[in-house]
């Protein structure tokens, strides 16, 4: 918490030379503009096209009411983040939609909107003051972890040689809710499994960067074979697994994901057996549905900022990797997404029916 402080001070520095550089007339073209104009702050991180597509989906629908629409890429960097911001301030947004994949910016953020009177909508990590827009984290995860569950009790007979994590510590109560809900969701299928032999490592929620924590991890296993991962996201999650792959001990490795980011596709790894759809790509609908709409009406809704009681809640989509071949790959899940009736949800169009 001291270094998160630390690194939240710091910023709070960079916005006050910002300010001061910008001067006090920072503000003053929201009073002049005419159209409501919308802000969006893409994710930016080149490890995912759902954070372009975010931003896609929000475009096409600000144009469709009519709206002025500005979109930044946070470049998956908190500096760049509190940069955009002031430019968003500058520009006399109304309101702004956010992915910020670095929330240690977020009280920043929040201090610099929240002077300039401009709402935020943040999309699956929460911050006090914002409008939380995001899925059901706890019952995403303990989907998951049941269905990872009923796969290693029918092939294992629930006796794997290890339970591995792919945490991401910095998303805070989310990981927790997703990551630590699909433990005990497994747990719930197989409940005698020996504390030992649940294992974790800080994946980032991304495969690149968790690799080498992965490497280590399964090195200081050097014997377990059987093994099931459960983590932040997709990839998270693939981040042990192509560590099993490139340490050839991949033959009994079964992963389930998160988000479904990586689950569509030509190039799905076989170890992923399946993941919990959030459609990523559609979160614009349920932002633009459920709080930008009455914001550009004049009347404001009452500020959710609590995961657990969002201002629009995500429903979650489990699927098998068999069930998620027959779902929409991303950029034609966003094109069926922009011409169906306004205000349908990715969930209600693609979610597999059982």
């Amino acid at each position: 918490m001291e270094g998160q402080s630390s690194s939240t001070s710091r910023l709070l520095a960079v916005a006050a030379a910002a300010t001061a550089i910008l001067g006090a007339g920072y503000t003053s073209e929201a009073a002049a503009q005419d159209k409501f104009k919308l802000g969006m702050a893409v994710g930016g991180n080149p490890c995912c096209e759902w954070m372009k597509a975010q931003g896609d989906v929000a475009r096409a629908i600000a144009e469709q009411r009519g709206w002025d629409y500005i979109e930044l890429s946070n470049n998956d960097d908190a500096a760049t983040a509190l940069k955009n911001a002031g430019i968003f301030i500058q520009e006399g947004v109304d309101a702004v939609i956010q992915f910020n994949g670095q929330p240690s910016s977020n009280p920043a953020l929040a201090q610099r909107f929240g002077a300039a009177n401009i709402p935020v909508v943040t999309y699956d990590i929460a911050q006090p003051g914002f409008y939380f827009v995001g899925i059901d984290n706890l019952a995403a995860g303990l989907a998951g972890g049941e269905a990872l569950g009923n796969i290693i009790k029918e092939k294992w007979n629930c006796e794997p040689d290890l339970v591995i994590s792919a945490e991401g510590a910095a998303a805070g109560i989310v990981n927790e809710w997703r990551t630590g809900g699909m433990r005990d969701g497994l747990k719930k299928v197989c409940p005698d499994i020996p504390a030992e032999k649940w294992v974790s490592f800080e994946s980032q929620g991304q495969a690149t960067v968790g690799l080498p924590a992965a490497r280590d991890l399964l090195a200081a296993h050097p014997d377990a074979k059987k093994m099931a991962v459960v983590g932040l996201n997709d990839g998270g999650v693939l981040a042990a697994i192509n560590a099993a792959e490139q340490l050839g001990r991949a033959d009994e490795i079964i992963g389930w994901g998160q988000d479904g980011a990586f689950i569509t596709g030509d190039n799905v790894n076989p170890h992923l057996a399946g993941s919990v759809f959030y459609f990523l790509e559609g979160y614009a609908v349920y932002a633009i549905r459920d709080v930008i709409d009455a914001i550009a009406a004049g009347s404001p809704p009452p500020v959710k900022a609590d995961a657990g009681d969002p201002a629009s809640r995500v429903e979650p989509c489990p699927v098998s990797a068999e069930a998620a071949s027959k779902v929409p790959d991303m950029p034609e899940r966003v094109k069926l997404l922009l011409a169906a009736p306004p205000g349908t949800t990715a969930y209600e169009l693609f979610c597999p029916k059982t």
